[in-house]
């Protein structure tokens, strides 16, 4: 193919398409009319010999040609807004919005430092925070994210990843419970799986350590609550029964609540915590400046 036929814009128009899935969504987003997205559209199939988008229930939907492109386009478009910002992006003074995956884990052990520090230095700069599952991987090869913090073994190529922090675990339970009469004791594991206990479950998330380890040896946990935050059950347990089982960085949230922590009676490997990307996203300044603010705030 001749390079002088290829239209930078054609492929950022390519790249609306895809994201919004119709020509009419795309035209806003490029400040240009649907008749001007359509001829551009249709420059580029002539171009590239293929439909590159077939209408399915009213969408536009990408063929597999125009499916191998996607990521390829974005990284192109990266690319040149890498190059054309050059050195004298000043981050700190932008607007730039950031799109980051978060746990429920990371919303309360490292967004709340986040936004203070973002409100200190960099008040002009916005964020969103969307949860992770099951799409993430797909949302950063989209462009969907800039960046994610990841509680699983770090994906390979073209994601990059930089480690953060390893984590434990320690029981929590309210002041009156029976187990804090032990405290001169060891808690054994009879006395940890006497009680009911609540547990954080998450959509697309792996089988508890803890529940992992239990098995292994035959025993089993009674599950009296179920919820899909780490808050809850610290607020729910106060005043029961019910232990709870969070990750260490939580305690003194957990104790402002008015828990108590103690020593798992069984020891299990940490957790290990890091913050992944992708590669299109390697040379970005604004990218390496707000990645080096997480890593700073672990």
């Amino acid at each position: 193919m001749n390079l002088h036929r290829i239209d930078l814009n054609l492929l950022v128009v390519f790249d609306a398409i895809a994201r919004a899935g119709s020509v009419k969504d795309a035209a806003p987003q490029l400040a240009l009319s649907q008749p001007a997205v359509s001829h551009a559209l249709n420059r580029l199939r002539e171009l590239m010999n293929d439909p590159l988008f077939v209408r399915s229930r009213n969408r536009l939907v990408p063929t597999e040609r125009a499916q191998s492109m996607i990521v390829q386009v974005a990284d192109i478009l990266q690319s040149v807004r890498v190059l054309m910002n050059g050195e004298e992006l000043n981050v700190v003074e932008s607007d730039r919005h950031f799109r980051i995956g978060i746990s429920d884990f990371t919303a309360l052990a490292i967004v709340p430092r986040l936004t203070r520090k973002l409100q200190e230095i960099a008040p002009k700069i916005t964020m969103e925070m969307i949860p992770v599952g099951e799409s993430t991987l797909n949302q950063l090869a989209a462009g969907e994210l800039d960046c994610t913090f990841w509680g699983l073994q770090p994906p390979e190529a073209p994601y990059q990843s930089q480690f953060l922090f390893h984590d434990s675990f320690l029981g929590f339970c309210c002041a009156s419970h029976p187990l804090i009469e032990l405290e001169s004791e060891e808690i054994s594991i009879d006395d940890y799986l006497r009680f009911p206990h609540a547990i954080a479950q998450f959509r697309a998330s792996s089988a508890s350590p803890i529940d992992v380890f239990l098995k292994g040896i035959g025993r089993r946990r009674t599950i009296a609550l179920r919820s899909p935050s780490f808050m809850s059950n610290i607020t729910a347990i106060a005043g029961t029964k019910m232990i709870a089982t969070l990750p260490s960085r939580l305690e003194s949230m957990a104790l402002s609540q008015g828990l108590l922590s103690f020593p798992l009676p069984f020891s299990i490997p940490n957790f290990k915590y890091s913050l992944v990307w992708h590669r299109r996203t390697e040379a970005d300044p604004s990218g390496i400046w707000f990645r080096s603010l997480l890593i700073d705030l672990r």
